[in-house]
């Protein structure tokens, strides 16, 4: 996993479009990435709610600061706590609502393939490399370097 400083964060934020449903998509997932310390893994194998699918690594729950996410692994489950942020233009759970919201989910996986030129959304559970992907494209756009993370 790499660091990324919130500056650049942002940059990468004001990169993608937010006029569309693949934007406000990247939009959520780079916000749960950073806000989180998320791996694309794991961001793309989150569910709407708990339980909702057999392939699902976790779920997210609205509550009334922000977000809990909990994630499954072999150790057991995990739980993060997402804040509300002050400016809804870099709010993590901000962008995850709008997300639900103008997609249209409310069950099943919460990241999903945009289709149709843009105009759909598809029902299947997008890959560990589209996040990847995204990273790499949004670096490169923002101009950002990512540095390795120090050794602990």
């Amino acid at each position: 996993m790499a660091v990324m400083h919130p500056d650049d964060f942002l940059a990468m934020l004001e990169a993608l479009d937010r006029g569309t449903l693949r934007g406000l998509r990247d939009r959520a997932m780079l916000s749960l990435v950073f806000a989180g310390g998320f791996t694309g893994g794991e961001v793309v194998g989150l569910d709407a709610g708990r339980d909702q699918t057999r392939d699902g690594r976790g779920w997210i729950e609205a509550r009334d600061r922000g977000l809990q996410v909990t994630l499954l692994d072999r150790r057991g489950l995990r739980r993060v706590e997402i804040a509300r942020t002050a400016s809804d233009a870099s709010c993590p759970v901000h962008a995850v609502e709008s997300w639900l919201s103008f997609a249209r989910i409310a069950r099943g996986p919460l990241f999903r393939r945009v289709t149709g030129e843009g105009r759909k959304v598809g029902s299947e559970r997008l890959g560990e490399r589209e996040v990847a992907r995204l990273l790499t494209r949004l670096t490169t756009v923002a101009g950002v370097r990512m540095l390795p993370r120090p050794p602990s």
